[in-house]
Parts: structure tokens; C-alpha cells; sequence
């Protein structure tokens, strides 16, 4: 272990040290670097897939930067309202753009800010022929995705009991698929399938094949009705404090990135078994201003009460989308979950004014247990929420926000600012206020708890450049509530700091310095009762990145977790990332051997890892071992593309991996993953 740590050490001096030319970032490099400036509050499962889909398609079809839209402009990810408003009004005055070059004398615009843009914009006329419906459909693109992954060793769950049976249903491996059409903007189809590890396919409970299906079909009818979606789809409207569904920004090292641009209906692609609308919606466009209505109707998983073998209630939604066990079958779509809802917009110069309501409705009562923490949390069978938004955009200032209001009279407020003084310099605000009996179901905007309600806080960003090869970002955070919640004894104040350093040492040689502190009340027992007191997180972190020739990239990174809850803890992870992609060759290859060693899950590490496409992976590291993972990329035809990825965890502290039915004998833990896309 200490010559391991030695050689680490011995490669994190070497590379600080290098300095060389030119650096290229490829494709999949970028994706990545953009993918993990989001990742500050995220965790495994959390579903990354839309912003990989909308990311990859834009490669191969580069937004024409003279005929766009904010709208257009959001999905690349890399924009902020005011850099979005400044390039906008920049085409507006002076013209089409013909180079990536001219934009660099728009404010706000840094020369890698410009390398990463370059690969997703074309320069195209201002005003574009279009295709009409049948030359599109002749170039359409044509995708089936193959899938399948799942751990080596079984699991408890998957072995026979004393009493002879099984608890999960079928077998260990995760089976996906999926086909996609898109013909340029004005028709889009696709269906989904998947099967979790242990749920039956094709017998038991699943005698038609897979557990999960989704599809759908969305298309533009013409410049008036510019939307039309049957079958699953997503809504984001405002600032996500009435409707928001799928991945959102939260708090990350992108301290500006605060607002959001309401995306309105989309195609839904993913394998997310609950946050999407099955049903159909539209969208109108009248001039300035867009209408959108929508209807869903689908079933819900739930936890069922009886009364005399009679349903009275159900209990709680369950989100995990498994269907393993007898009781996790019992549960599935036990619940007809209907909802419809309108959202309004108005586009002024500098003024983007919205309105959404949402109306649900259960075919049972939902009635949760009487903890207090559920005393005013959403009980009944139908619940509406409604909520006006706006955003003013002008030269270096934007505000934005949104006020809502839900059937209970529970109120919600969020209220935003960001401010780019310069090049150099900018700032961020956030006011948040949450009733406590304030009940959204759709609701996903910036705040600390992933239900939105019982929470008011500020939130105060900056962005400073104090020298050319030096950027600097910090945030603080924070933030109380007035009530108690699931891991609270009472009302609780937290407090989140945020700082990172980012260095440009040369072309090829970049690096952060990263630390956090995290501080809030938690649960915890004291004798025959539990009271509130005071937990402390602080990690920091040190990444170093070096392009050591043209098809040679090398990570490194080292990290540290202090936790102090009753008790002190400290987690360590080290790790060493290699890219190689040799040269001509369709071959591309990430590789990592990762050292950790905490004391507990408390002190548990993350840490983001290359995956097969539209995969995510980011595990937790705690107790003691090594991780390491070979992700390979192979593409032996135009249209063909391969992905295999093998990965393996092994603890040196213990006999037995997890708990329950997914516990491990052993101290290994091998994952398999492959993956095949065919295009045509």
C-alpha cells in the first residue's frame, strides 16, 4: 500500500512539472467535461441520458448559430442566459457570423468557452431553406441501441432459501433496447424497453418480455403548431417551481449557471420509470407568444392499505422502478395517476413573461403515515398547482424568478440574479422560500431537499479570473427550515460553502483545488429521544489533467472527507485515469486504478467514471479497497459502434459486500457492460 501511494505521488509530481503545445480535446473528452461540471449534488442512478442524447446530436448536427433560439441555445449546456441574450442581440445588430473568431468580441465569451462551442455550431445562412417533409424523411436518422450489463458474482437475492424459492423473479442481468427515428425538426419516434436485474422476462410476472416499455411520436405539423407529442414525453416550464421534469442544474462548480430556460414538451427517451407524462400534448406558436396543453394518464407504483381485504389508501409512490420481489410485484401500477396542464409564454425584447397550472388527480386516496414530518406534506386524492414566471435579460444583468401557489394555499417564491461585471468578474443570487404545506409533484428547481417545500434559503455566487490562467469560483449557501423533515428532530439551519481554483499551467497541462463544507442539523438519538444536532462535512479535492501527446490523456486526483456527526471520520480516494486513442485506429480506451480508504459510508467518496453511451456512472467509494474499470470503444464499421466496459471493486476490510438481498459473499464486486448501436 505504500509503494502504491509513493508511485502516486511520484506521477502527481511529474505532471505538475510537464508543460507542453497544443491541446485538442476530442469529442468524448468534451462530453465528459461538461457532463461533470454538473455533478456536484449528484449520485449513482441519477439519470443523465437526456443531456448525453442532446449533446451527442448536436455533434453530428451542429446548431446553425445564424438561425437559432434560446431554446436552441439551452440544450447545448454550455451557455448562460446572459451569454445566450448577448450572442442573440450580437447576430441581431451586426449580422449573420460567418467564424468561430468574431465571437470572441462578444463579453463573456472566453477562448475555452470558444474551443468547447466549436464542436456543437455551424455557420449557415441566416435564413435557412427548408427541407421539405419528404427530403427529410429520405436522410432520416435511423438508431437501435442494444444493451445488457449486470454483476458477476450473484447475489443473495437471486439464490434458492431454505424453503426452496427465490426471492428475485429472474436473472442478474440488465436488458435494454432501444430504436429511434429522427427526421430533421419535424418528425421524431422511438420506443424503449428494459429489464432490471432480478425482475422476470418473458415468464412470471413478465410473460410479454420486458418489464418497461415506453415510446413515443412527436412531430411539427408547421410554423403555427410546432409540437405534437403522443405517447411519453417531458414538460419543463419557468424555473421548475410548478413543472419540471428530468435531470435539473443544482449547486456545482458552475456558480452562475442558476437560471433555467424552460425547454417546454419533449420526446421522452429514457428508462426513468416515473418522472414523465404518458399521454399526449401540443405546443402553438402566435407570434410571440407559445401555448402548450397537456393530458397524462398512467399507473404509478404504490404501497397499498387494506381494510377487510378492501383498498382504503395507498401510503406512499415508490420511485425505485424495480419489480423483483412478491412484495414489489404487489406494488406495481396499484395506483391511475391523471394529470393536465397548460403552460402560456410571452417573449417582449428583453422580458420572457410564463404561466403554468397543473392539475393531478389519484383514483385513491393518498394518505400518508403520521409521522410529523408528513403532517403537512400533500393527503387526498387530487391537487393543483399553479405558478407565473419571468426572466429580463439586458446587456450584463439578468433577473429571473417564479411565485406558486397550490391547492392547500401553500405558497412558494424563488427569485434570481446574475451579474457579469466583465470578462473577469460575476456574481449570482438566489432567494428561495418553500411553504411548508406548499405540494408540487413536478416541482424540481434549486434547493437543498428534492421535495420542495419546508425550505427558505440564499444562495451567493462568484466568478473572478484574477490572472489569464487562473479561474476561481465559490459559492455559499444557506438555508433553514420551519418544520420537521425525514432526517430532522425539528426545525434546522444549514450552511453550504463552495470554493475551486481552476489552473491553466500550460496547453496541455490543467488543474483545480476544490473544498466544500457542508453544515446542518441532522437526527440523531439521545437516550429515549432524538434531537437536532449539528453535522459537518468538508472535502477537498485535487484533480490534475495532462494531455501527454495527441492520443494520450492522463488523470489524477486526490480527495479527502471529514465527517463529524457523533462521531469524527475521514475518507481518502486516490486514483489514476488513462485515455488512449491510438491514432487511425476506431479504438478508443479509458482506464482507472482508484486507492480508497474511509471509515464508514458516512465518509463515502464520489467520483464520476467514463461509461457506455448514455450509461452513467458516478459510485460511491467507502470502506477500504480498490476500484478499476477498462471502458473500450470500438467502431469496425461507419454505422457500427461497440462498447464494453469491465469494472471491479474490491474491499480489503470485509467478507461480505451490502446487505439484505443484494448482499455479496466475498470482497469482490464485478461489473460487465456491453453495448452495440447500429445507424442506417
Amino acid at each position: 500500500m505504500k509503494k502504491l501511494i509513493r508511485h502516486i505521488i511520484f506521477i502527481l509530481f511529474q505532471l505538475i512539472v510537464l508543460a507542453a503545445s497544443a491541446q485538442n480535446d476530442s469529442p468524448e473528452q468534451l462530453l465528459e467535461s461538461i457532463l461533470e461540471s454538473h455533478l456536484d449534488k449528484i449520485e449513482e442512478g441519477t439519470d443523465m441520458a437526456l443531456i448525453i442524447q442532446d449533446l451527442e446530436y448536436f455533434l453530428e448536427h451542429p446548431v446553425n448559430i445564424n438561425a437559432t433560439s434560446a431554446t436552441e441555445l439551452a440544450r447545448l449546456y454550455l451557455l448562460n442566459e446572459i451569454q445566450i441574450q448577448k450572442l442573440l442581440e450580437y447576430i441581431t445588430t451586426y449580422g449573420p457570423v460567418y467564424s468561430i473568431f468574431e465571437l470572441k468580441t462578444i463579453d463573456g465569451f472566453t477562448p475555452n468557452l470558444l474551443q468547447k462551442l466549436n464542436y456543437f455550431i455551424a455557420f449557415g445562412p441566416e435564413e435557412q431553406e427548408r427541407q421539405p417533409l419528404k427530403e427529410q424523411l429520405k436522410y432520416a436518422d435511423n438508431q437501435l441501441l442494444l444493451r445488457t450489463l449486470g454483476n458477476l458474482q450473484k447475489a443473495r437475492g437471486y439464490k434458492e432459501k431454505d424453503d426452496g424459492t427465490i426471492p428475485y423473479e429472474g436473472n442478474r442481468f440488465r436488458y435494454y433496447t432501444r430504436y429511434h427515428f429522427r427526421a430533421g425538426d419535424r418528425l421524431s419516434a422511438g420506443i424503449t424497453a428494459e429489464k432490471d436485474p432480478g425482475e422476470a422476462f418473458f415468464k412470471g410476472s413478465n410473460k410479454h418480455g420486458f418489464d418497461y416499455y415506453s415510446g413515443h411520436i412527436s412531430f411539427k405539423l408547421n410554423e403555427t403548431f410546432e409540437n405534437i407529442s403522443i405517447g411519453d414525453y417531458l414538460v419543463r416550464s419557468g424555473q421548475g417551481l410548478v413543472l419540471w421534469q428530468g435531470y435539473t442544474t443544482g449547486k456545482s462548480e458552475n456558480v452562475l449557471g442558476i437560471s433555467k430556460t424552460g425547454q417546454g414538451v419533449r420526446a421522452f427517451t429514457s428508462v426513468d420509470e416515473n418522472y414523465y407524462f404518458r399521454g399526449a400534448a401540443g405546443t402553438a406558436k402566435l407570434g410571440n407568444s407559445k401555448v402548450s396543453l397537456f393530458y397524462s394518464h398512467k399507473n404509478a407504483d404504490g404501497n397499498l392499505e387494506f381494510t377487510d381485504s378492501v383498498v382504503t389508501h395507498f401510503t406512499s409512490l415508490q420511485s425505485s422502478g424495480y419489480h423483483r420481489t412478491a412484495s414489489e410485484i404487489a406494488d406495481e401500477k396499484t395506483i391511475k395517476f391523471t394529470n393536465a396542464g397548460a403552460i402560456f409564454t410571452h417573449n417582449f425584447n428583453h422580458l420572457k413573461l410564463g404561466a403554468t397550472v397543473v392539475y393531478q388527480q389519484f383514483d385513491k386516496a393518498f394518505i400518508l403515515s403520521t409521522q410529523l414530518y408528513n403532517q403537512f406534506r400533500f393527503s387526498g386524492t387530487n391537487n393543483y398547482t399553479a405558478g407565473a414566471d419571468y426572466l429580463f435579460s439586458k446587456n450584463n444583468y439578468t433577473l429571473f424568478g417564479e411565485a406558486a401557489i397550490s391547492k392547500s394555499k401553500g405558497k412558494a417564491v424563488t427569485q434570481g440574479a446574475i451579474v457579469h461585471v466583465n470578462d473577469q468578474l460575476g456574481f449570482s443570487a438566489l432567494f428561495r422560500h418553500f411553504d411548508k404545506d406548499y405540494h408540487a409533484f413536478w416541482a424540481n428547481t434549486m434547493a437543498e431537499g428534492s421535495n420542495i417545500s419546508n425550505e427558505s434559503g440564499l444562495y451567493v455566487g462568484v466568478r473572478f479570473l484574477p490572472a489569464k490562467f487562473v479561474t476561481f469560483s465559490a459559492y455559499s449557501d444557506v438555508y433553514q427550515s420551519e418544520w420537521f423533515n425525514y432526517s430532522t428532530a425539528g426545525p434546522a439551519r444549514s450552511w453550504d460553502i463552495f470554493t475551486q481554483a481552476n489552473f491553466q499551467i500550460s496547453e496541455k497541462t490543467s488543474a483545480y483545488l476544490r473544498f466544500k463544507n457542508e453544515e446542518k442539523d441532522q437526527k440523531f438519538k439521545n437516550e429515549n429521544r432524538y434531537i437536532n444536532l449539528p453535522e459537518r462535512i468538508q472535502k477537498l479535492r485535487f484533480h490534475l489533467q495532462f494531455q501527454l501527446s495527441e492520443n494520450i490523456l492522463l488523470k489524477t486526483r486526490a480527495e479527502h472527507v471529514y465527517y463529524k456527526g457523533e462521531e469524527s471520520e475521514n475518507g481518502f480516494m486516490l486514483f489514476q485515469d488513462i485515455q488512449f486513442k491510438p491514432g487511425e485506429f476506431p479504438l478508443n480506451l479509458s482506464a482507472r486504478l482508484a486507492w480508497f480508504k474511509t471509515e464508514s459510508y458516512n465518509s463515502r467518496i464520489y467520483a464520476y467514471e467514463n461509461d457506455i453511451l448514455y450509461a452513467f456512472s458516478i459510485p460511491a467509494y467507502y470502506g477500504e479497497g480498490f476500484r478499476t474499470y477498462l471502458n473500450l470503444k470500438y467502431q469496425p464499421a461507419k454505422k457500427i459502434e461497440c462498447w464494453l466496459k469491465l469494472a471491479n471493486t474490491w474491499w480489503t476490510d470485509r467478507e461480505t459486500i451490502s446487505s439484505g438481498y443484494n448482499e455479496i459473499a466475498g470482497h469482490h464486486k464485478t461489473e460487465l457492460k456491453f453495448q452495440l448501436r447500429l445507424k442506417f
